[in-house]
């Protein structure tokens, strides 16, 4: 093969290596970007654990929902790149979720989230659900392995401090989500439909929203958002 042709190939190869690394690193910038803003939600202790709302007499901090907004204003650019490794379909799902996205702002979603997510919670508990201490200690013990090989996680406690993090959110964090899955792992065991049953318990939750400049949108325009995503979810399968 001639020099030319060599030069040529070589030069194609770094620019695909180049574009590569430069997706992959895109990547991981907006997964710790993301992680940074969810934590700086919760650094201000005063400001974070203001009470902001009540689900089901539940009450929902600042913390909590902001931590949902920064999350929510990251999902199109996350999915976009997720779904480039997903193949047709993912690709599909992508599409679809962008358009959702589009309709419903991250208030809407934030809402969203933390509204299901306590209205779920209420009712674990209601169930007799709840996660004892030791089952969150040995949950977070398992979590803590895991720092050294996750920037994302680095950097939340970088921004929070050791024990904010691991001593006062995490462990509220964990023990939420702890009975959330046990509600749903039961669920699923009767053979039920969770995200029919899920939609069900916001739609029966009982929301009072205390700071309203905060919290712009409604229980209206969640259940509309919902309704939506199960429907674009559904029509792919």
């Amino acid at each position: 093969m001639k020099l030319g042709k060599w030069i040529a190939l070589l030069a194609l190869v770094l620019i695909s290596t180049f574009s590569i690394m430069t997706t992959i690193h895109a990547e991981e910038d907006a997964k710790i970007k993301r992680a940074e803003d969810m934590a700086l939600a919760d650094k201000d202790v005063e400001k974070a654990d203001k009470v902001v709302a009540y689900v089901n007499n539940i009450p929902i901090t600042s913390g909590e929902y902001l931590s949902c907004y920064a999350s929510a204003q990251y999902s199109n650019t996350l999915l976009q790149q997720d779904a480039n490794k997903l193949g047709p379909q993912g690709k599909k799902i992508a599409e679809n979720a962008s358009k959702l996205f589009a309709k419903y702002p991250p208030e809407t979603r934030a809402l969203a989230q933390v509204l299901a997510d306590t209205a779920i919670y209420s009712e674990a508990i209601k169930k007799g659900l709840l996660k004892s201490e030791q089952e969150v200690t040995e949950y977070i013990q398992s979590v803590r392995k895991m720092e050294d090989s996750s920037p994302e996680l680095k950097k939340i406690v970088e921004v929070l401090g050791e024990e904010r993090y691991w001593n006062d959110l995490l462990p509220r964090l964990v023990k939420k989500n702890l009975t959330i899955g046990a509600l749903k792992t039961q669920i699923i065991s009767e053979q039920k439909d969770w995200a029919q049953y899920k939609y069900e318990l916001v739609k029966n939750a009982e929301l009072k929203i205390v700071d309203t400049n905060l919290i712009t949108s409604s229980k209206e325009e969640v259940l509309k958002y919902l309704q939506e995503k199960e429907e674009i979810f559904n029509s792919l399968f």
